[in-house]
């Protein structure tokens, strides 16, 4: 017998769907199923192990829970290493009858549903408390060049008191043997198992170190490449702990510091639903297996359905959500259908420009056509013009048109200006011109064909000739 096992217990699970065999427990793997060996003493070192430390029953039932949500086929009962040949004879034989000896199956039995119950009254009367700044060493924080108004005043104090790490890098100044250093650190407290807060610091290095082996593993080229483009490893690896003993675990990677990090998956438990989404069991254990997973019709803080990708992150002890490729309107296009802006009501004026419509105009512009008004005057312009006027219901106002628009849209064609504007259009809009009017450069009046007197006048004066004085040097222009 090992000496490191001796006074250690294990357990020993009795399969009811198999016959009644009576095996050790070894586990549970990343796919949550049952792991187990036959209890021998030459298998000893795969047994799960129970001693004082606790933690590991709380470990290994939430695990199974995950994949066998009614375990009832399961019997668990206590047994000392030692002696675990011997006990597992006995519950062989016990369980051939089961009902006459259940006084002594019960009193090794481990009920899975028992503790359950008993972990989850334990759960709800753990309230969060944030970190208790009273036990806060804060002196040892000023042996480093941080003092708590610093923390404050750069934005880390809330977090680091949330117990999480300090939101940007900080620089400390570390003395070792009589040698100060400066380093740039992340930091966070930590509860020891007595109460008492200790401080942990995440030092900074310039880029990630993917090429050597993490804790025994060596990554692989998918792992480097996920681990630069997500955090996240996006998968569960195996790492060497501290005995030699292999550790599935998620792995991610610090952005902030450049390191890598990891979480034992036995630490981590998802519950049923996220953000009140349930989880299917296929979405659970994609997470578990560090898998970056959709998940539909979560809810946010403002009560609004999302969609997203959610990745456990092992360097920040939470998930990660992501949304590439998703449609971030989706749920706001289904539940809420496109309201059409209400249309802007146009008052139809009774003068328009200086000249008054009458109610057979008015009607026409209510009913959206269009109509011919002359002889309107804009501001600061001496000249009256005609034109068709519109109503515009998507911006609230008249329009105006040299063509009639009603007619344009019907026959996919400009339509002539009126008899009375021919020339005023030809020459004004259109550039036109005649023998008489060609010298005009002030636009022309309604039905006006010659030149005015003032307007003779200036043809006179641009027709005069004109004398070119040459001067001595320069340039010709």
């Amino acid at each position: 017998m090992d000496e490191k096992l001796k006074n250690k217990e294990t357990l020993l699970v009795v399969n009811k769907s198999d016959g009644n065999k009576v095996k050790a427990v070894k586990g549970v793997d990343n796919q949550g199923n049952l792991e187990s060996v036959d209890p021998k003493a030459t298998n000893q070192g795969e047994f799960i192990q129970i001693d004082e430390k606790a933690g590991i029953l709380e470990n290994f039932f939430s695990n199974l829970k995950r994949e066998f949500q009614d375990p009832t086929h399961f019997n668990f009962f206590r047994s000392p290493i030692e002696k675990i040949e011997n006990i597992a004879s006995a519950l062989k034989e016990m369980f051939k009858d089961e009902d006459g000896n259940s006084v002594f199956l019960s009193q090794s039995r481990v009920n899975p549903e028992d503790f359950n119950k008993q972990q989850k009254t334990q759960d709800q009367s753990q309230e969060y408390k944030p970190v208790d700044e009273s036990r806060i060493n804060w002196g040892q924080l000023e042996k480093l060049g941080v003092t708590r108004e610093m923390l404050e005043e750069q934005g880390n104090l809330k977090a680091m008191l949330n117990w999480h790490k300090s939101p940007n890098l900080i620089q400390v100044n570390p003395t070792y043997e009589g040698i100060a250093f400066q380093v740039q650190v992340r930091l966070s407290f930590e509860e020891n198992p007595d109460g008492s807060i200790r401080l942990k610091a995440d030092s900074y290095q310039p880029a990630p170190t993917l090429d050597i082996p993490f804790h025994g593993a060596t990554l692989t080229d998918q792992d480097k490449k996920n681990l630069l483009e997500t955090s996240n490893a996006g998968r569960i690896i195996e790492l060497t702990g501290e005995k030699g003993e292999q550790i599935p675990s998620f792995v991610s990677l610090d952005k902030l510091t450049n390191q890598l990090e990891a979480i034992p998956v036995a630490n981590v438990a998802f519950k049923d639903t996220l953000k009140e989404a349930p989880l299917s069991k296929e979405q659970l254990q994609s997470l578990y297996e560090g898998k970056k997973t959709l998940v539909e019709g979560m809810t946010s803080r403002n009560d609004r359905p999302f969609d997203g990708y959610v990745q456990f992150n092992a360097a920040k002890g939470s998930l990660d959500f992501s949304y590439d490729g998703l449609d971030r309107n989706k749920y706001r296009q289904n539940n809420k259908p496109e309201q059409q802006e209400p249309k802007q009501q146009v008052r139809i004026p009774d003068k328009l420009l200086g000249v008054n419509l009458d109610e057979k105009q008015q009607n026409s512009l209510r009913e959206g056509k269009a109509v011919y008004v002359q002889g309107m005057m804009k501001d600061g312009q001496d000249q009256p013009f005609n034109a068709y006027v519109k109503v515009n219901d998507e911006k609230g106002k008249l329009d105006f048109f040299r063509w009639n628009p009603d007619k344009a849209q019907k026959q996919g064609a400009e339509v002539k200006p009126a008899e009375e504007s021919k020339t005023q259009v030809a020459v004004n809009s259109q550039g036109k011109t005649s023998e008489s009017l060609k010298n005009v450069k002030e636009p022309i009046k309604q039905g006006q064909t010659s030149p005015t007197q003032q307007q003779a006048e200036k043809q006179k004066e641009t027709q005069r000739p004109t004398r070119t004085v040459k001067k001595s040097g320069g340039v010709k222009m």
